[in-house]
């Protein structure tokens, strides 16, 4: 970053300033302010996170169990990136339980078949994506789910 200003001398001193006051993602190369947590563009962290933090955080994702204990340790009441994912753990796993009970019920009165395949699929995306954010979250990186995220991060 030093070489960057001094090459950089025919600069004005605000564009200077601000040039000073930025920060390049590592991992997707957006540039964005230094006081930035996580990066706009890909999710992540700016900041390196302890390592019991992003164990908790894909914790989480096993179940619903330890996603609502976060929530409840005074341990983690302050860690935002933990509440993050406890959260939209907890919301996605509801969603699907939901959609199990539902898929149950109707079953019995149309179409078996049709849910059978129906909740088949739904297992192996809920594994999938089980899968895809218990390592976002190992690796330090918040991923925001279209819905669930931006719930999840109003409620940290």
């Amino acid at each position: 970053m030093d070489g960057e200003l001094s090459s950089s001398s025919n600069l004005p001193g605000s564009a200077v300033a601000a040039v000073a006051d930025t920060l390049t993602c590592p991992h997707c190369g957006t540039t964005m302010p230094r006081v930035a947590a996580f990066c706009p563009a890909c999710g992540w962290s700016m900041r390196p996170l302890p390592p019991g933090d992003r164990a908790a955080a894909a914790l989480a994702y096993l179940t619903v169990i330890p996603a609502a204990v976060l929530l409840f340790l005074p341990t983690f009441r302050n860690h935002r990136f933990v509440r993050f994912h406890a959260w939209q753990s907890l919301m996605i796993w509801a969603v699907f339980f939901v959609l199990t009970i539902l898929a149950l019920v109707f079953s019995n009165i149309a179409a078996a078949m049709l849910f059978l395949i129906f909740g088949i699929l739904a297992s192996l995306a809920m594994f999938f994506l089980w899968v895809v954010l218990s390592i976002k979250a190992w690796q330090g990186e918040r991923f925001e789910l279209p819905l669930f995220g931006a719930i999840a991060i109003r409620m940290r």
